[in-house]
């Protein structure tokens, strides 16, 4: 996920946060007036490890296995609402 990790960075998408008093670093999936929505690396990688070593825009739009609380899901990016994100990222040319 570095390459991806770096592009991000790069286009001002992923910053430092904090989650319950630990700093962590988020991804910026989208802005609105109040606030804005993001996604930790750790939960990114729990969804999208399946591509860990190649997270293109055709591997992260596809179907993907991860395990959540003892359970196994298997969801596509679109079910797990960051199809337009990565559609976002594919135009902007963060995503080949």
């Amino acid at each position: 996920m570095e390459p991806l990790y770096v592009a991000l960075k790069e286009a001002g998408l992923m910053y430092k946060g904090r989650i319950d008093q630990t700093e962590v670093d988020l991804i910026l999936l989208e802005k609105f007036e109040r606030g804005r929505a993001t996604v930790d690396t750790r939960t990114f990688e729990t969804l999208f490890s399946d591509v860990k070593e190649n997270p293109t825009y055709n591997t992260l739009s596809g179907s993907h296995t991860f395990a959540l609380k003892g359970t196994t899901y298997t969801m596509t990016a679109e079910e797990m609402g960051y199809q337009k994100y990565f559609d976002e990222w594919k135009a902007l040319g963060i995503l080949n």
